[in-house]
């Protein structure tokens, strides 16, 4: 619906009109305008607000139809008549979250309250006001079920009972490689060069292939629209552990001290200018962080339940009197840098090339005088042609080069352990031909090939896997209530043959604020080179074998979901089953006291849940969120390995109070995650048997909460200072978990401040002009 305004039309055949933040009457600069004479927007011309909020029209007509977008600002529909008004118009921040647009459920370009698949989009800015210091954080705290876990050598990802070889994680829609069990350096994603974060869960295979079985996490990049914008910033934070305060030169571990102890540090820069038809995007950003330990006081304590033991006559309890040994976990400094050049000569036709680097040092906590060095160099480009705003074809060409070395600390040399490559070359055609249908048709190739010294025992050696896939999908509004979908993806592989991958999704909007949503789908995935053929000893502490043998796993997604969405209030709550047949899972097993991490296929795994996601702001300055999960996933004849929490919620409160020339900011959040109880193979002595058997043992962990908080303070859209503390209570892990259970604790050294600031630099440089 348009509403109708009169603003003053020059004679030159111009209106100008003035954006204007309701509340605060701040310029608001960026706004995208399009405009046409009629109300179907054919032929719409696009514009941008200025600096000072202002935007000239250039029409024909006394009377035109206008729709203006602004990331964070609820959209203005309107019809601008030749009547003499005030050209200003007022537009009013989305606190609620529900004004964006997503292209991750359908690929293509939607509003996400009209997606029949229920999508959670996330702003980039958003994230960063809400003082994350990097995507793990923003992900823990906003994503219900999520949770990211540092460990001695890296992350951990689980969400909805899976961990991250079920999480496909895309920038602008492409893949990346370099992971280790599925968990990638989250070092990578630049929090102040995202636009938007959108989360699709349950199986999108349909849309993104094999490794799309659980979720979607797609990390849309900024775009500038401004002819100039520059914004910089730095994060300093308080050291976990200071491990040798006073190193010397003439030490000879003196390096590794250094390393162990770097601060812990963040600097950006963000970069972009149009001109014409071209636009450049540049964003750079750098950090390092210190190593540290964790530590358990009492000594380590085993469980062997007749539940996972039919052959026990009890329970049988084993207790250590010896300390547990500390946990080591990662420091690292790191570089990531991208370069996006954009050419839009009309609106037919538009083209894009880009690349990115990465740099990445890893320090352990192991005096070998060794430390992990990680460089990734990714690129492509995409060409994009439209035929009378009917069918748009799209190409791109994307490859991913991933390289890990173990570098000597005291000697200019290194040596190459690991080489990953993907190259995906993909076309698809989109259609708005047949009237209320938007289709996708596309195809794409999908090469993986890994070199590394883990496949035969220190010996460089390498392995591929080839992926052809089609895909064709429709979505269908048959009026303002019902909007469905359906579509199907082949997939072909070499080595595992062709499978399908059917998907069907509807939406029923009563109004325009209750909403219900139906998705069925099917998810796939084809085993991955390092379960397959690794054979990886870790200095000893355990050896993992892949397993050749491995099928592909399928599993089908059912969700049923309710939304509210009023002016205030935002709820939505999803009911779902996702079951799985030949699963792949690593599980642990000892022999000869040696631990293994096998991959296996299990005959059957249920994962049965719900969540709720909420929103209420019961005053303009405050908002408020919470969100539960609960999991439910099946045992294996009596054996829980499965080490998700049934149970995780996060909530926090935002106060924002927002003037003309400054804004000040006070959030609390908290991120929950129960108790966590699963088993672990091991060994154990049966006296009545006189001999040890194959056994499983109960780890039992605590629930925990981390709450964090901050105060911010702008000054003039130009600066603005942050400080906060995170996990302010101050919260230890009790117990490091028994064997190699140590990876399901959160590693964190307790209490830790830190002070963040951000210039707007374009800004400043026009201010000083001004002033000239």
């Amino acid at each position: 619906m348009y509403a109708t305004l009169g603003i003053s039309l020059h004679a030159q055949g111009k209106i100008q009109i003035t954006l204007l933040e309701k509340g605060t009457e701040k310029p608001l600069q960026g706004a995208t305008v399009l405009y046409s004479s009629d109300s179907a927007m054919t032929n719409a011309v696009h514009a941008v607000s200025g600096e000072l909020g202002g935007v000239s029209l250039a029409v024909s007509d006394s009377l035109i139809y206008c729709r203006i977008t602004m990331t964070g600002f609820l959209p203005l529909s309107l019809r601008i008549a030749a009547d003499s008004v005030p050209p200003v118009l007022h537009m009013q921040q989305d606190i609620i979250g529900l004004s964006g647009i997503v292209v991750t459920a359908s690929r293509m370009i939607r509003p996400v309250k009209t997606s029949p698949v229920m999508t959670q989009v996330i702003g980039g800015r958003a994230m960063v006001d809400a003082g994350y210091g990097n995507l793990q954080q923003a992900l823990q705290h906003e994503m219900p079920g999520l949770n990211i876990q540092k460990t001695g050598f890296g992350n951990e990802i689980n969400m909805q009972g899976l961990d991250a070889r079920h999480v496909l994680f895309l920038i602008d829609g492409e893949r990346m490689t370099g992971d280790m069990a599925g968990n990638l350096d989250y070092e990578r994603f630049n929090l102040h060069a995202i636009d938007r974060m959108e989360i699709v869960k349950g199986a999108s295979s349909t849309l993104y292939g094999s490794r799309a079985s659980g979720a979607v996490i797609n990390l849309i990049s900024k775009k500038t629209v401004e002819p100039l914008s520059i914004t910089a910033g730095m994060r300093c934070g308080q050291m976990n552990e200071r491990n040798y305060p006073d190193p010397s030169k003439r030490d000879f571990l003196y390096m590794f001290e250094k390393n162990s102890d770097r601060p812990n540090l963040q600097g950006w820069i963000s970069a972009g200018f149009r001109a014409g038809s071209f636009t450049s995007q540049t964003d750079v950003w750098s950090g390092s962080s210190d190593a540290y330990c964790l530590y358990q006081q009492a000594g380590d304590r085993k469980v062997y339940t007749r539940e996972a033991n039919p052959f026990l006559k009890e329970d049988i309890v084993i207790g250590s009197i010896l300390e547990r040994p500390p946990m080591g976990v990662e420091g690292s400094d790191y570089l990531s840098a991208s370069q996006k050049l954009f050419f839009e000569p009309s609106k037919r036709f538009n083209m894009q090339i880009y690349g990115t680097a990465f740099l990445l040092n890893s320090y352990d906590m192991l005096q070998d005088l060794v430390f992990t060095q990680a460089q990734d160099y990714a690129g492509g480009a995409k060409l994009s042609w439209n035929f009378k705003d009917l069918l748009s074809l799209n190409a791109g060409f994307h490859s991913d080069f991933y390289d890990s070395y173990k570098r000597h600390e005291l000697r200019d040399e290194r040596r190459k352990v690991y080489h990953s490559r993907i190259i995906q070359p993909r076309l698809t055609l989109t259609s708005l031909f047949f009237d209320g249908h938007s289709l996708v048709f596309g195809v794409e190739h999908f090469s993986d090939r890994l070199a590394s010294d883990r496949f035969d025992y220190f010996r460089m050696s390498s392995r591929a896997l080839k992926e052809t896939e089609f895909f064709a999908r429709d979505e269908w509004t048959l009026n303002s209530r019902w909007t469905v979908s359906a579509g199907i993806r082949t997939c072909h592989s070499p080595q595992f043959g062709l499978a399908g991958m059917p998907q069907f999704a509807a939406k029923y909007s009563p109004d325009g604020k209750w909403a219900f949503r139906l998705n069925a789908s099917t998810g796939y995935r084809s085993p991955s080179i390092k379960e397959l053929f690794f054979k990886w000893d870790h200095q000893g502490m355990f050896l993992i074998k892949g397993n050749e043998y491995l099928r592909p796993e399928k599993n089908r997604y059912l969700s049923l979901g309710w939304e509210y969405s009023g002016d205030r209030l935002f709820v939505n709550t999803v009911f779902y089953g996702n079951f799985f047949r030949d699963k792949i899972e690593g599980v642990w097993r000892i022999y000869d006291m040696q631990y293994n991490f096998e991959y296996i296929n299990l005959g059957r795994q249920d994962l049965l849940g719900g969540e709720m996601l909420a929103r209420w702001q019961p005053a303009d300055c405050l908002l408020m969120n919470a969100s539960y999960s609960y999991v439910n996933v099946s045992d294996q004849r009596g054996w829980r390995i499965n080490t998700s929490s049934p149970h995780a919620a996060t909530g926090s409160v935002e106060y924002r109070r927002r003037r003309t020339d400054c804004a000040f900011a006070a959030t609390f959040s908290v991120s929950f995650m129960g108790q966590k109880s699963f088993d672990v193979q091991d060994r154990v002595f049966v006296p009545d048997e006189g001999r040890s058997r194959e056994a499983y043992f109960r780890c039992d962990l605590p629930a925990y909460a981390l709450c964090n908080v901050f105060v911010s303070q702008t000054f003039f859209e130009k600066a603005k200072i942050t400080l906060g503390v995170n996990n302010i209570f101050n919260y230890r892990p009790e117990t490091l978990g028994s064997g190699l259970t140590a990876f399901n604790i959160p590693a964190t050294a307790g209490a830790r401040c830190y002070v963040q600031l951000e210039l707007t630099v374009d800004r400043i440089i026009n201010f000083i002009k001004r002033k000239k």
